[in-house]
């Protein structure tokens, strides 16, 4: 049986595979595989290890716009398009501006297609993050750094389609593995032949080991293990709060992006960072479950308020 604090495990494991994986995407690109040597890793190991159980269970109940819809929210376009981006901005850059995205558009789809209406505390915390998505826009642009416009707005594209994922898997009420197994078989029956006919593959020249570690974190961390915690969060806490676990997402991606690729933040992307981490914790609610958290204790142990008399 779900619980509270299972569910809330899931979206914190989801939020360190998210981190992570805008890092380790960019690490695959300047290890010189293309977006869709990348993808085929992705959902060529996912799609094999899950087709038998689409080749037992079908769809799972869901209908073949419905299936479509969610692969591509989650699949072969959403990766593509923040691969896409990776190529023209920082990871750390991704890992801001990508979360912030997929959450300001599941609140928006959660509030006019399921009727989940945000709080004003939700809506403040939004509004805390598109000011950090912004700062961060400025700096790119400010920097001069060619074509990072584009990036950005392939990060913004890749939240958006994250956000169908998102308010399609509350709304069809689809089981968790299910999702996860129709969106990774789908994807591949797509990435594979366009691989096949269009793709110039760089995967040959690449060391196996090189291949290994991508294949693994990708096919087995972020197509599989990712998507699956992070369904099982949605449908427990729903699409509007489910998403709010990208909280962690900049953090991560930031501190990782230093060690992993020397990418160091300039000071207004620790300020994006900082409004974006900020206005998340406000739209879950942190602050308030903290603040009544401290007046339950304050009101259940009154002597803490007294002061020591002096003497």
């Amino acid at each position: 049986m779900m619980t509270a604090f299972r569910a809330t495990m899931a979206g914190l494991a989801t939020a360190l595979i998210w981190g992570a994986w805008p890092v380790y995407s960019r690490v695959a690109v300047q290890d010189g595989l293309s977006g869709l040597d990348v993808s085929l890793l992705r959902f060529g190991i996912a799609g094999l290890i899950l087709t038998p159980l689409i080749l037992r269970r079908g769809l799972g109940g869901l209908t073949p716009w419905q299936a479509l819809l969610l692969t591509a929210g989650a699949g072969v376009p959403y990766v593509l398009a923040v691969l896409g981006g990776l190529s023209f901005a920082p990871a750390a850059h991704g890992g801001i501006i990508t979360p912030s995205a997929m959450l300001i558009g599941s609140t928006l789809g959660a509030w006019l297609l399921l009727r989940d209406r945000p709080t004003g505390t939700r809506l403040a915390g939004l509004a805390l993050v598109l000011a950090g998505i912004t700062v961060t826009g400025i700096e790119g642009w400010r920097s001069g750094a060619a074509g990072s416009w584009m990036g950005h707005g392939l990060f913004v594209l890749g939240g958006l389609l994250w956000a169908s994922y998102t308010v399609g898997l509350r709304a069809f009420r689809a089981n968790p593995f299910q999702a996860t197994a129709v969106v990774s078989v789908l994807s591949l029956l797509f990435v594979g032949p366009v691989w096949l006919l269009f793709g110039e593959s760089r995967i040959p020249a690449a060391p196996v080991a090189t291949l290994i570690s991508h294949a693994v974190f990708q096919g087995v961390f972020a197509a599989i293990g990712a998507l699956y915690l992070y369904s099982v969060a949605v449908g427990y806490f729903g699409a509007g709060r489910g998403a709010l676990f990208s909280a962690l997402v900049p953090s991560v991606a930031v501190m990782l992006a230093i060690p992993v690729l020397g990418e160091w933040p300039a000071a207004p992307t620790v300020a994006g960072l900082a409004l974006t981490t900020l206005g998340m914790l406000t739209a879950f609610g942190a602050f308030q479950m903290l603040f009544k958290s401290l007046r339950k204790y304050t009101l259940s142990n009154p002597a803490s308020l007294r002061r020591p008399v002096s003497r």
